[in-house]
């Protein structure tokens, strides 16, 4: 039986947002990539046969799609990432939102930056494991890989961006050598204690997906399925 549109674009419209904001940096160009990915879903919808699970078909088209949108998205060295947060603090304006959102906001961005010191390929093998929790076996299919590749791929690329966090990132780690540039209001706020107990250890899979809860994707596909 063919897929209800409707059903799909409510279930995987946002996760299809999310992996295209993750990949890339730029706003108008994530949007784009989303919007090409639905474009690709429903011209071949009548093609889906069921061979594979109608996610798994779906993120393959993401990955195809995505992938090619992030050529241009340019590898940033570690180095990189900490001279930015050496930069003098941002300071909150009060225009656009509330401090506390503004806060998440800022958070969220920084997260998808740092993801940018892994190649394509790692960024959305991390981004499918991490804030999609996707199983190994899965996303093995969607990226044409072995499930031992994936692994040691996700693997390596869970301890680099954890150990950076870990000395630089006050909403992961609050005893951590940080030097973020909005650490004053993380810290005024206590930010953390809204994402996990004080004293526990923050799993990295923690703070993407509460992000990814609290500041939910504009959902990219509307004006192409209306």
């Amino acid at each position: 039986m063919q897929p209800d549109l409707k059903e799909i674009v409510e279930q995987y419209g946002v996760m299809v947002s999310s992996i295209a904001h993750r990949m890339i940096q730029n706003k108008e160009i994530a949007k784009e990539a989303a919007q090409e990915v639905w474009y690709e879903i429903i011209k071949s919808i009548d093609s889906f046969n069921g061979e594979s699970g109608l996610s798994t078909w779906i993120y393959t088209i993401c990955k195809r799609t995505i992938l090619r949108y992030a050529r241009n998205e340019r590898i940033a060295t570690m180095n990189e990432l900490r001279e930015f947060r050496d930069l003098p603090d941002i300071d909150y304006n009060g225009q656009d939102r509330d401090e506390q959102e503004w806060i998440k906001v800022c958070c969220d961005w920084c997260l998808t930056a740092q993801n940018h010191c892994l190649t394509n390929d790692a960024r959305l093998i991390f981004i499918f494991k991490i804030n999609l929790n996707l199983p190994y076996k899965q996303i093995s299919e969607i990226m044409g890989m072995t499930e031992d590749s994936v692994r040691q791929i996700s693997s390596r690329s869970i301890r680099k961006i954890t150990h950076f966090m870990n000395d630089t990132c006050p909403l992961y780690n609050p005893q951590g050598t940080c030097k973020c540039r909005i650490c004053k209001q993380v810290t005024l706020l206590n930010l953390e204690k809204e994402y996990t107990a004080i004293k526990k250890i923050i799993r990295l899979v923690d703070v993407y997906q509460r992000l990814e809860k609290e500041l939910p994707r504009k959902n990219y596909w509307e004006k192409i399925i209306s």
